[in-house]
């Protein structure tokens, strides 16, 4: 095992909420895993993000993620762009329930360049880690959807 990062998702309860749609709904846990001299250290959760699966787990196959698991679901990649376009998608998504904007908003974050995906995922990582209160990650994903214009 070479030394460097292993991004993991975790998928757990959560309650659901309301949807015009009824969809599977996941507490995404988004965890880097530090690999150095063969030993795996969990970093700190950087984001917890409501997701809706099946809309969720596509847009993860498609960038490539490993997804293991039926009911304990777990993502893992050592793509760090790939790990950044995840985060995204899963607090903006959690900031919207309309499942037509989120055809958009996967087009969106695939086209996004590096700066823009690290600013917005360094922002998100940040108020997370503040505030940690999922109430105030989705008040700067809408400010993140008004800027970008989805």
């Amino acid at each position: 095992m070479s030394e460097g990062v292993l991004y993991v998702v975790k998928l757990k309860y959560i309650k659901k909420v309301n949807l015009p749609v009824k969809r599977e709904q996941k507490l995404a846990e988004f965890l880097p895993i530090f690999i150095t001299e063969g030993q795996k250290v969990p970093g700190k959760v950087e984001v917890r993000a409501r997701v809706y699966l099946p809309e969720f787990l596509e847009f993860a196959k498609d960038l490539g993620w490993e997804v293991k698991g039926k009911k304990r679901i777990t993502l893992s990649t050592e793509d760090d762009y790939a790990y950044l376009r995840l985060l995204i998608y899963a607090v903006a998504m959690s900031a919207t329930k309309d499942p037509v904007k989120w055809d958009y908003l996967k087009d969106h974050v695939l086209s996004m360049e590096p700066i823009p995906l690290r600013y917005w995922s360094s922002k998100f990582r940040n108020v997370y880690w503040r505030y940690r209160n999922r109430a105030k990650l989705v008040y700067v994903a809408r400010r993140f959807l008004e800027v970008e214009m989805i």
